[in-house]
């Protein structure tokens, strides 16, 4: 048995699931994802088309999921449509993702310029540090993780 977590990213950020849950293999855990996935799109699959579901096993990365993948209300489209569709919502994804990242430089540049001229600046926002430490880009970039947009369960 391996153990799993996952990490949604959505409109507003990422939610991390630190818990986890312990399953057999990465199957189960993809079949799991789409459970959880199908659940939060139940009746605005509009809205969350665009989201993503990352799947880690043991701390790293081993799946991702996005949700127009598996949109119900997409089952009647022609599959050139619903490429186009998911495409759509990759590239939507994609954005967002960068824009979050582009906002936690922004905050962190006027904190460090704070914290270097003594001033008062914001320390945290949603429990996550303002000046992020110094970590690899690998592993920054295998969790996905962005400071001061993730929001914990």
């Amino acid at each position: 048995m391996q153990h799993y977590t996952f990490a949604l990213h959505h409109d507003e950020g990422v939610t991390e699931d630190e818990g986890g849950i312990w399953l057999d293999d990465r199957k189960r855990a993809y079949r799991y994802a789409c459970d959880v996935a199908t659940e939060l799109m139940r009746g605005q699959e509009t809205k969350t088309r665009s989201w993503r579901l990352d799947v880690y096993e043991d701390g790293k990365r081993v799946d991702e999921l996005l949700f127009a993948r598996i949109d119900p209300t997409l089952g009647h489209v022609a599959p050139r449509v619903r490429a186009m569709v998911e495409q759509g919502a990759e590239n939507q994804r994609a954005f967002r993702d960068a824009l979050s990242a582009v906002r936690a430089t922004f905050r962190e540049s006027k904190a460090l310029v704070a914290r270097s001229r003594g001033k008062p600046y914001l320390a945290t926002l949603a429990g996550e540090r303002t000046i992020r430490t110094q970590t690899s880009a690998a592993d920054d970039n295998d969790r996905g993780r962005r400071s001061g947009n993730r929001r914990d369960k």
